[in-house]
């Protein structure tokens, strides 16, 4: 128990260390302030349910209710760091959840790494809870997928399918697997999770009935996901985001477009080699990642993530979180589950290359600038807020969280707690 809880403790650390210039403990993204702390502070038990971009948040909700009971100075800190934590379960439970189908150690740990250090987090996917969500679609994939049944099995997997289906409704696309599993099994234990996912997801949709919908923001091209996805998640693949700008300003469509074909070659090259069984999985997972990816790109748009050549930006990272981590953990596979009689000493050392080109893609992509790394301090922004309830007498005080053009972005703040 001590040494889980001190890896837990040291994963959701170097997860949140990642951030250069100034600290997400020391600042706050977007609507974890504007929206999820503030309506916290407010009214937790009022807000707990209601809806943000169209549906309801339950995992950001929790957190923001436990950084509400504490002292305000440490609100920032206790966001951050409430979503690393949950990264680092994702993390930890897609390790054991992926035991099924990663017969090594190494292949599970790499995926489970690849979870915690994303390669592709562009600017919006680092120690914030507003975008827990897609990580708990991951997980959700491997709570369904997974059929263990010990007690812990079975809790874990139950919390991770209440907490991905509480907060967003495009779970439901997992509903297939949380069909299919239970009637291969045939045994009431293997109903308890799927039942459990379809009671979160009733909630969902009943707490967002007739209330508001999501709108698109952004103008979409059907022409753009080829482009979006060659360079986000197959050139990610390749380089992840420290030198995609360099890929893409110097060589445009021929890299993104050449790293497509070059992951398309060895998934199809490793698929003609594999048995029914992985070519089965590894089919499950590429479908999964293409089906998000177009799914959350219709509703989006794809505008502002669609490559111009000579322009680069990182826009929409979460978009990509899902397909580039389902792409990676279809070549996990393949790579893992070579047939025991084929294999030989080319395929070990194949083995060796990949989970060493995995590693080198973490560790060149670790250390990244986000969005939060400029500020503002919440320290600070905090003092300037007590400032002006002093002298303008108010009883609501505003802290400025993210100047992100073209809107600024405020937490609410009872003067009181100030």
């Amino acid at each position: 128990m001590g040494t889980g809880l001190v890896g837990l403790a040291g994963a959701a650390f170097l997860h949140l260390a990642r951030q250069r210039g100034v600290p997400p403990w020391n600042s706050l993204w977007a609507e974890d302030g504007s929206v999820f702390l503030s309506g916290a502070l407010r009214d937790f038990p009022g807000t707990f349910l209601a809806e943000n971009g169209g549906y309801i948040h339950v995992v950001p909700r929790v957190i923001a209710g436990i950084a509400a009971a504490l002292p305000v100075e440490v609100a920032a800190a206790v966001m951050a760091a409430g979503a690393s934590v949950i990264v680092a379960l994702i993390s930890g439970f897609v390790y054991f959840a992926s035991a099924e189908v990663l017969r090594s150690r190494a292949a599970r740990l790499a995926l489970a790494v690849s979870v915690l250090f994303l390669p592709v987090p562009g600017s919006d996917l680092l120690a914030n809870a507003t975008n827990l969500h897609f990580y708990l679609l991951f997980a959700c994939f491997w709570a369904l997928f997974w059929q263990g049944e010990s007690s812990a099995a079975l809790g874990s997997r139950s919390a991770v399918a209440l907490a991905a289906s509480l907060s967003d409704p495009l779970s439901a696309l997992l509903l297939p697997l949380a069909v299919v599993a239970p009637l291969a099994r045939r045994s009431v234990r293997a109903l308890a999770v799927s039942g459990v996912f379809v009671a979160g997801l009733a909630v969902q949709l009943l707490s967002t009935w007739g209330g508001e919908r999501p709108g698109r923001n952004w103008g979409f091209r059907p022409s753009d996901l080829l482009d979006i996805f060659s360079l986000r998640v197959t050139g990610g693949l390749l380089v992840g985001d420290r030198f995609l700008d360099n890929a893409w300003l110097a060589y445009g469509r021929t890299f993104s477009h050449g790293a497509l074909l070059l992951i398309a070659a060895v998934i199809a090259f490793l698929l003609w080699r594999s048995e029914r069984a992985t070519v089965a999985f590894v089919l499950i997972s590429l479908g999964y990642g293409c089906l998000f990816f177009c799914v959350q790109l219709v509703g989006r748009g794809t505008g502002g993530m669609d490559p111009d050549l000579g322009v680069f930006q990182l826009n929409g990272a979460r978009y990509v979180l899902l397909p580039f981590l389902f792409t990676a953990t279809a070549i996990l596979a393949l790579v893992d589950r070579a047939p025991r009689v084929r294999e030989s000493a080319r395929w070990k050392w194949g083995r060796r290359a990949a989970l060493l080109w995995l590693a080198a893609l973490l560790a060149a992509n670790y250390s990244v600038v986000s969005d939060r790394s400029p500020g503002p301090r919440w320290d600070r922004e905090l003092t300037k807020a007590r400032a002006s309830c002093s002298a303008a007498n108010k009883r609501i005080g505003r802290v400025l969280v993210a100047p992100s053009p073209p809107r600024v972005w405020f937490a609410t703040v009872p003067c009181g707690r100030l």
